[in-house]
C-alpha cells in the first residue's frame, strides 16, 4: 500500500473511531499507524502542534464533518466544542482558549466568537488538504511568494562559512528564532539563505517585504508560523535595496509579531527591538575571491584572459550568478582579445546600477583630444586615469593595499560652469571603459532626516558593483563649510557630509565631486581628497583653441575671424552652444556660417547668461544690420 492510500485509510478509521465516541460514548483505541510507510498527516499535525489526545479528536471530528455528510448528520449538526466536551474523553476547557494550538494556529475556525463553546467549528482549508495528503502552500501566501533563489555552484570560503553558521542556527533553532542576514548584494543574500535553509533540512519561503505592506500582517504571520510547524517552511522576508520605507516597516512588524522561525534579509539591519538569535553580515568578497570564482566558471578558458581576468575581478564586484551569466553570453570560440572584450561588456551590462531616479548614466564619447585645458590640469587628469587603471598592481601586487584606507580614488573638479569638468570625467571613463553616472547632489539632499544618507548609500552600493565612476555635481549643496550645530538639522547635515566622505574613501573606484565655488568647501574635507583639479575660466589662448574646434571640418564657413571671437568672455560650453546656434541660423537662411551668424548667436548666449554683450568692441568686426 502506498503512502497516499495508507494515509487516507488511517484518517478514515480515526474518523470512524471519533464518530463512535460521539454517537455511543464508546471509547475505541486509537488506530495503529501503518507499517512500512511514512507517518500519516494526522500524526504529523498532532506532533507538530503538540496536540493533546482531546485536541486531536476535536480536529478529527472537524475532519469528519468536512469529508462526510453522514458524519454531520450523525452529529445532529455541525461540530462544536460543547459537543466535543460532552462526548470525547480527556476533555479540558483550556483547549478552547485562543492561545491553545487549535485556535492559535487556526487549525479549526470558529463561526462566531460570541459563544465559543456553542459556535460551529470548521476545519481550516489548508489543514484539510494537508490531512488528506495534498501538500499545498497556504493560499494567502501563494501570491506573495517569490521564485526560489538561484542555486550557486560555487561560494567563496567566507560565504561558505556564513552558510554553515546560518544552517546550524536554523537546524538547532526553537520555534521563535529570528535571524537577520544583511550586507552584500540581494542576489547573494538570497543564495546564501537558500543554501543554508536547504542544508538545515528546511524549505525557504521567499516573501518580498514590499508585498506585505497594506495586508493583514497578523494573518500572514500566523500563516507563516503554521507553515513552519506543518511543513518545515522558513519565511524569508527580503527587504530590497530600492524598497520604500513602508516595506521596511512591514518587515519590522513581521519580525516583532512572529512567534515562529524567520529570517530577515536587508542591506543593513532594520532595527528590530526584540532579541535576534543572530545578526549575520555578509562578508565583502575580495578581488582574490572573485578571481577564484572567475576561474571556477571559466575553467581552461581562464588562462586565455591573462591580465584581463585580474581587471575583471578587481573592477566588477559581481557574484557567481552574474559571472556565470556573463560567460554564458559570450562566444568562447572568439579570439582571446575579442572574448575578453565581450566579457567586459557583459559585466558592464549585468552590473549597471539601478539608479534611474537618482543618477543619469552618461555614455562617454569624448577623448583626450577633445579637452582644451591648461597643461597642469590635463596632467592631473592623466594621473587620475593612471590610478584607476593600475589599482590592482599597486595596491595588491606591490603591497600598498595593506592599509584599510586609501584604496578609493577621490577627486574634486572645481571651476565655473562650462569649463570642462563633466567632459573631463567623461574622458577618464572612456579611457577606463567604465560607466559614468552623473549625480546632482542638490537633488539627492533630502529634507527628511536620514533620507539623504539612505540615497547616498544606494548610489555607492549600486555603482560599486560595476566599478562605475560617480560624478557628484553641485557638491557645495551638501559639502559646504561645516555647519555650526545650532539646530538639530545642522547636526544631521554634518552627519550626511561625514557619511559621504566615509563612503567616498571606501569606494572601490573613482568618485568625483564638482563645484562652482571651491571657496565654499571646508578645507578639512579638501585634505581628505586625493586629487583637486581647478578648471579655470579659459584665457584668450584657450578660447582661440576652443573656437578652432567649435566648427567641424564639414561645416561651411566664410569670413570667421577666430582671433576676434576669442576675445569674447565665454567658456568652452558657451562657445559650443554659440557655434551650434549660428549653424542653425545659417542653415535656415541657406547660407554658409558667417561672422554675422556667430555674433548674433553670441549675443543670445550673453543674454542667456544675463551678462552685457560687448557691443562697442564687436561693432567694427562686421557690418551688422
Amino acid at each position: 500500500m502506498g503512502w497516499t492510500e495508507a494515509n487516507r485509510t488511517y484518517l478514515s478509521r480515526e474518523i470512524d473511531r471519533v464518530g463512535a465516541l460521539l454517537a455511543d460514548s464508546v471509547e475505541i483505541a486509537v488506530t495503529p499507524m501503518p507499517d512500512g510507510v511514512a507517518i500519516p498527516s494526522l500524526v504529523a499535525v498532532e506532533r507538530a502542534f503538540r496536540l493533546s489526545p482531546f485536541e486531536r479528536d476535536v480536529l478529527i471530528m472537524c475532519a469528519g464533518a468536512a469529508l462526510e455528510q453522514s458524519f454531520t448528520t450523525q452529529l445532529g449538526g455541525r461540530p462544536t466544542f460543547a459537543r466535543a466536551m460532552a462526548a470525547l474523553p480527556g476533555a479540558h476547557l483550556d483547549a478552547v482558549s485562543p492561545s491553545a494550538p487549535l485556535r492559535m494556529h487556526r487549525l479549526v475556525l470558529l463561526a462566531s466568537s460570541d459563544h465559543v463553546l456553542g459556535a460551529p467549528l470548521a476545519l481550516d482549508e489548508r489543514i484539510f488538504h494537508f490531512l488528506v495528503g495534498a501538500h499545498a502552500l497556504d493560499e494567502r501566501l501563494v501570491p506573495l511568494q517569490l521564485a526560489a533563489a538561484a542555486e550557486v555552484a560555487t561560494f567563496v570560503p567566507s560565504q561558505l562559512e556564513l552558510v554553515d553558521r546560518l544552517a546550524r542556527l536554523l537546524r538547532d533553532a526553537h520555534a521563535a528564532t529570528l535571524v537577520q542576514v544583511f550586507g552584500g548584494y540581494a542576489s547573494t543574500r538570497a543564495a546564501i539563505v537558500h543554501q543554508a535553509t536547504i542544508t538545515a533540512g528546511l524549505t525557504p519561503l521567499r516573501l518580498r517585504a514590499s508585498g506585505l505592506h497594506g495586508l493583514d500582517l497578523e494573518a500572514i504571520v500566523r500563516a507563516c508560523e503554521r507553515e513552519t510547524l506543518l511543513a518545515g517552511i522558513v519565511p524569508v522576508i527580503e527587504v530590497d535595496d530600492l524598497d520604500p520605507l513602508e516595506a521596511t516597516r512591514a518587515a519590522r512588524v513581521f519580525a516583532e509579531t512572529t512567534r515562529g522561525l524567520a529570517v530577515i534579509t536587508a542591506v543593513s539591519p532594520i532595527g528590530i527591538t526584540r532579541s535576534c538569535a543572530a545578526q549575520l553580515e555578509l562578508p565583502v568578497t575580495t578581488a582574490a575571491d572573485r578571481r577564484d570564482l572567475w576561474r571556477g566558471v571559466l575553467g581552461a578558458d581562464a588562462e586565455r584572459l591573462g591580465a584581463m581576468l585580474t581587471r575583471l575581478a578587481d573592477c566588477f564586484r559581481i557574484e557567481y550568478a552574474d559571472i556565470a551569466g556573463a560567460v554564458l553570453a559570450c562566444d568562447r570560440g572568439a579570439a582571446d582579445d575579442v572574448f575578453g572584450a565581450q566579457l567586459w561588456a557583459a559585466c558592464l551590462e549585468r552590473s549597471r546600477p539601478r539608479l534611474d531616479d537618482l543618477a543619469r548614466r552618461v555614455v562617454p564619447t569624448s577623448g583626450w583630444d577633445d579637452l582644451v585645458l591648461p597643461a597642469n590640469v590635463t596632467e592631473t587628469l592623466h594621473e587620475i586615469g593612471t590610478h584607476l587603471l593600475h589599482r590592482h598592481e599597486v595596491l595588491e601586487k606591490w603591497g600598498f593595499g595593506t592599509e584599510r584606507r586609501g584604496h578609493a580614488i577621490t577627486a574634486l573638479f572645481a571651476g565655473p560652469s562650462g569649463t570642462g569638468k563633466t567632459l573631463a570625467a567623461e574622458v577618464i571613463a572612456r579611457e577606463a571603459n567604465l560607466d559614468l553616472y552623473h549625480v546632482d547632489l542638490s537633488q539627492v539632499v533630502d529634507k527628511y532626516v536620514g533620507e539623504t544618507e539612505k540615497r547616498l548609500r544606494r548610489i555607492f552600493d549600486s555603482a560599486e558593483q560595476g566599478g562605475a565612476i560617480i560624478l557628484f555635481d553641485e557638491a557645495d549643496a551638501l559639502f559646504g563649510k561645516r555647519a555650526d550645530v545650532e539646530r538639530a538639522t545642522d547636526r544631521w547635515a554634518n552627519l550626511e557630509v561625514s557619511y559621504l566622505l566615509q563612503r567616498m574613501e571606501s569606494y572601490n573606484g573613482l568618485a568625483i565631486l564638482t563645484t562652482n565655488a571651491k571657496d565654499a568647501l571646508d578645507n578639512a574635507f579638501l585634505r581628505r581628497l586625493r586629487f583637486v583639479a581647478t578648471f579655470p575660466f579659459p584665457d584668450a589662448t584657450l578660447r582661440l583653441e576652443l573656437w578652432r574646434r567649435a566648427f567641424p571640418a564639414g561645416a561651411p564657413t566664410i569670413g570667421i575671424d577666430l582671433a576676434k571671437l576669442a576675445r569674447l568672455q565665454l567658456t568652452g560650453a558657451n562657445i559650443k552652444s554659440v557655434a551650434i546656434r549660428a549653424a542653425f541660423q545659417a542653415a535656415g537662411e541657406s547660407s554658409p556660417i558667417t561672422l554675422k551668424h556667430v555674433l548674433r548667436a553670441a549675443r543670445s548666449e550673453y543674454a542667456k547668461l544675463e551678462v552685457p554683450f560687448p557691443e562697442a568692441e564687436t561693432r567694427t568686426w562686421t557690418a551688422m544690420t
